[in-house]
């Protein structure tokens, strides 16, 4: 009976098992955090990424060089700081349109799976183009049960577009 009350009484060890019981889930909240992060990042230079390369398109580089799908998504991926597989990931929508009244966007979603047709053209000088940037984002909190994901496989859909004119060239 006393060495029960003995070892009741004794607090050696308490905040080893305080520490184990918060540790996990301080740390996916910590991992969850950096992976939010990071992905807004990848996301905001995705769409810095597309506006300088829509930029070459606006300015009749493009043209003029002949790029095709693989050119823009070379092009695209080198200006991105984190790449990430882009150049065998991006999916890149390209509309040339009559006036900017006439733009339809697609989502890239379609029943839980990535499906956009890909397609790209330079346009002709003075040309209305909508292109859109679609990259698909692995999340690694898969494992600890996050599961607020945008497709069936787990992975979410980051998405960029820019509308524009182009000058004559």
């Amino acid at each position: 009976m006393r060495l029960h009350r003995s070892l009741v009484r004794d607090e050696n060890g308490a905040t080893a098992i305080e520490f184990a019981l918060l540790a996990m889930p301080f740390f996916v909240l910590l991992f969850a955090i950096l992976e939010v992060a990071l992905m807004f990042f990848v996301d905001s230079t995705l769409d810095a990424a597309l506006q300088r390369t829509a930029r070459e398109v606006r300015t009749g580089i493009a043209a003029s060089e002949g790029w095709d799908l693989d050119d823009f998504k070379t092009e695209m991926c080198a200006n991105m700081v984190l790449s990430f597989e882009c150049t065998e990931n991006l999916l890149v929508r390209t509309v040339v349109m009559t006036d900017f009244s006439s733009a339809t966007y697609v989502s890239g979603v379609s029943g839980g799976v990535l499906s956009v047709t890909e397609s790209f053209s330079a346009g002709a000088s003075s040309d209305y183009m909508l292109i859109q940037a679609f990259l698909p984002w692995y999340s690694v909190l898969g494992f600890a049960g996050v599961d607020a994901h945008t497709l069936d496989d787990g992975t979410y859909v980051l998405a960029a577009a820019s509308l524009f004119r182009n000058e004559p060239f």
